[in-house]
């Protein structure tokens, strides 16, 4: 889409290099594809010797809308009110890990009409943050397609403002990433505009600045 992609390394569970040495991998991957109706592809950033930086994709056959409807029936992503499928399926993973330092660095969800692809901000924030976020989403739909008058393309979580690129711009501050950074600044491209826009979280509005961002790894 929009954002750059990165070269992230497939995870073949055919050819279990990895799968064999991370134990409930693949049982992860089935329990999130049953969680969240999607077909999973995971994939690692980097090495996994002595830390495994897990990128999950899926790929959902619906509508944003659809999901965040779903969702806040309990009928996606939670099996009841306080149980959330992503968090409670990746501290099994932990659990059977314990030798091994495991992260999700980046949850990528491929929707009928969006993209929302989150970035990881502090040690297991992912999964942590995870259900807050589309809770988020599903309390500002309406800001963020103007209306109901457009549809948002990809969305992505959070942005932070560069101060190399706008030292004067008074609508950021930088500051070291925290629960709340998800919910301040996100990127979107909307379907009736090539360049990106940010959106101000808290004030419920499109700002005026240029999608300059950077990512905190």
């Amino acid at each position: 889409m929009h954002f750059k992609p990165h070269n992230y390394q497939h995870i073949y569970f055919e050819n279990a290099k990895c799968s064999d040495a991370v134990g409930g991998l693949q049982e992860f991957k089935k329990s999130i594809e049953l969680g969240f109706f999607a077909d999973v592809t995971l994939k690692t950033s980097g090495k996994y010797n002595e830390k495994l930086d897990l990128v999950v994709e899926l790929d959902c056959p619906l509508n944003l809308l659809d999901v965040l409807g779903h969702f806040n029936k309990g009928l996606w992503g939670s099996t009841e009110a306080t149980n959330f499928v992503l968090a409670q399926c990746f501290n099994v993973l932990l659990e059977q890990n314990k030798e091994l330092e495991i992260d999700i660095q980046e949850f990528t969800l491929y929707l009928k009409d969006t993209n929302v692809i989150i970035k990881n901000i502090y040690r297991h924030s992912i999964p942590e943050q995870f259900n807050n976020i589309i809770t988020e989403i599903a309390e500002h739909y309406v800001s963020i397609t103007k209306g109901l008058t457009v549809q948002p393309e990809e969305i992505f979580i959070p942005v932070f403002e560069d101060p190399l690129t706008n030292p004067f711009d008074c609508h950021f501050q930088e500051k070291l990433p925290q629960p709340t950074s998800y919910n301040e600044y996100w990127g979107i491209y909307l379907d009736t505009a090539e360049e990106g826009e940010i959106f101000d979280v808290r004030q419920k509005k499109f700002i005026s600045a240029n999608l300059d961002y950077f990512l905190y790894e």
